[in-house]
């Protein structure tokens, strides 16, 4: 199996807030929810009504969801990447927020906050980034002019029984300044905290 190499995958988190602009497409998340099994990992979507599960495949699940306007997204994303090596949590850490540095497009996003921590979880070497920024290039159904504000909540784990395969998971918000959805960071933490670690059967 071939999984993409990217680190810090912020660049996926931005793709997938742009599509999230457009008209979200595919299978309704069924209510209550039940935990998305895939390969090396499950995930527990939220109980809440209006997300659509926009891509799907082994490895790698993408679901989209819109607020209270017409331009207010929101994404969960999670899936298997490829990792560098690394010795220890500190520099885990470190490769992890380098990446994502690299990764943000400079001309689009200006960033107001990234920090970057270790997150241990059920053995696992982990790191949670939270990361802030103004989008100047929002795609936008209404058409109505002006920045938007983006933020995403994103783990990032080394899986325990192969360290060179890593799940990366986000949670992610688009909102016009002063429209931000005050229970963000409860429900990402909610989203991330119910990521179980699977055999990967990745060689």
């Amino acid at each position: 199996m071939k999984l993409p190499r990217k680190m810090g995958a912020l660049c996926a988190v931005l793709t997938v807030a742009a599509c999230a602009a457009t008209q979200p497409m595919g299978q309704n998340v069924e209510l209550p929810p039940k935990p998305l099994l895939q390969e090396g990992f499950s995930l527990m979507p939220l109980n809440e009504e209006g997300w659509v599960i926009n891509r799907r495949k082994s490895n790698l699940v993408i679901l989209g969801k819109y607020g209270k306007n017409p331009d207010q997204t929101f994404a969960i994303s999670a899936g298997l990447i490829r990792l560098p090596p690394f010795e220890t949590t500190e520099e885990f850490v470190r490769l992890v927020k380098e990446g994502q540095s690299q990764d943000t497009a400079p001309k689009r996003f200006t960033t107001i906050k990234h920090e970057v921590t270790s997150y241990p979880k059920n053995g696992a070497e982990c790191a949670r980034s939270h990361w802030v920024a103004v989008d100047h290039a929002a795609a936008k159904r209404s058409g109505q002019p002006g920045d938007m504000s983006f933020e995403s909540l994103t783990l990032l784990c080394a899986h325990p029984k192969d360290k060179k395969i890593g799940l990366n998971v986000f949670y992610s918000q688009r909102s016009y300044p002063g429209q931000e959805d005050p229970a963000f960071l409860e429900k990402a933490a909610t989203v991330l905290n119910s990521v179980e670690l699977t055999d990967p059967y990745v060689k």
